[in-house]
């Protein structure tokens, strides 16, 4: 197998911050550390430009209120876009002087919880992002046994080569198992106590553009790895997240979220996770053959020009499936038998950020797992 990787530009843009704003389940924190609460947790990190700190869903004008996202309005209000695989889409509200960097949003609530991520479009690098998870209550399953969440993923990806924004969502399979591990106490705080555990993943990637035009190459599955919940919070921290192409591994991350509902209804979180952009094995015919009135031959092949690899790079480099590259004969040749298929990986040396909010609801004990 070849493999080629190449430098894209670098591109820069603006940088601060914004106002203010309120939430519906748990008072407002207009704080510049992380503003979680018991039942109301985010994904702030300064340092990573993960900012926003405040989410309100205005029901009546179906309208977000995102606060500490730059340059998104001065009225910090998102108008409802799509829904797009069941996930609503959120976008900034631009004036002539106002909202300048278009910033999205993707939502999702339902009776127990509500999830929220979203970032700026048009920023070097990944660009100022956050997530939240919300709840109206709290409470473990009634019996202890094992249960089955089902639900669904949006999220936001970035990358650090320039303004490219996409929209992903996918299919979420949670198992949670109330009965094991036995209770232990916490590395990271010696006066918490963990027990139980969750399990998951997200598959059925898909991708767009802020438009909803679909992007080709499909993402793949994110492992959720194993993680204890608090059974005095039903909160569950520092899980890991992984991505695979092939055998090797593609992104990395973590994951963390909030059981919700009086008897633990929904399990909902988000994942924050870095990788390689883009990744995709290009596919070609290689074809030995004769030319039967000169007796001369050769090999023809899909790929073999710096030309097919710009072009073919180009179309990586955009998310979009590389079909097939087919090999052309010489006049007056013949094929010496079929055409055999080799392969190159491409990959892009620019890496992606993914922002995403899950929300799954507990299914009947005898509900098929994903397959």
């Amino acid at each position: 197998m070849k493999r080629f990787a190449a430098v894209l530009a670098t591109l820069s843009f603006l940088g601060a911050c914004s106002g203010d704003g309120t939430n519906p389940f748990d008072p407002p924190t207009a704080a510049t550390t992380d503003p979680s609460t018991i039942n109301n947790k985010y994904l702030f990190d300064l340092t990573d430009k993960l900012t926003m700190n405040s989410v309100t869903y205005d029901q009546t004008n179906n309208e977000l209120l995102i606060n500490n996202l730059p340059f998104d309005g001065p009225s910090q209000r998102y108008e409802h876009r799509r829904l797009q695989n069941g996930v609503d889409v959120f976008r900034s509200i631009q004036t002539p002087t106002t909202g300048r960097v278009r910033s999205y949003a993707v939502f999702m609530k339902n009776a127990n919880a509500e999830v929220t991520a979203a970032v700026g479009e048009t920023w070097a690098g990944f660009g100022y992002a956050g997530a939240n998870v919300k709840r109206a209550a709290y409470g473990l399953p009634s019996g202890v046994g094992e249960y089955v969440y089902l639900g669904t993923y949006g999220a936001v990806r970035t990358r650090d080569d320039g303004p490219r924004l996409e929209l992903v969502t996918g299919d979420v399979e949670l198992l949670l198992d109330t009965g094991d591990f036995d209770p232990t106490t916490s590395a990271a705080d010696s006066d918490t106590t963990l027990e139980g555990a969750i399990v998951g993943s997200v598959r059925n990637r898909l991708r767009t553009d802020p438009d909803g035009n679909a992007i080709s190459n499909q993402l793949p599955n994110i492992s959720l790895v194993l993680v204890q919940y608090d059974p005095a919070t039903g909160s569950f921290v520092d899980g890991e997240v992984t991505t695979y192409f092939g055998l090797d591994v593609r992104d990395t991350g973590e994951w963390e979220g909030l059981i919700s509902g009086p008897q633990g209804e929904t399990l909902a979180g988000y994942v924050v996770m870095t990788g390689t952009a883009e990744i995709q094995n290009v596919r070609y015919e290689v074809i030995d053959w004769t030319n039967p009135v000169t007796g001369e031959t050769g090999t023809a092949e899909g790929y073999t020009t710096e030309e097919d690899y710009d072009r073919i790079f180009a179309l990586v480099n955009a998310g979009q499936q590389v079909p097939l590259e087919t090999a052309v004969l010489p006049a007056g040749a013949v094929a010496n038998g079929p055409a055999r298929i080799e392969e190159i990986q491409f990959e892009s040396t620019a890496e992606a950020r993914e922002v995403g909010v899950f929300s799954t609801n507990q299914q009947p004990t005898n509900t098929t797992p994903l397959p």
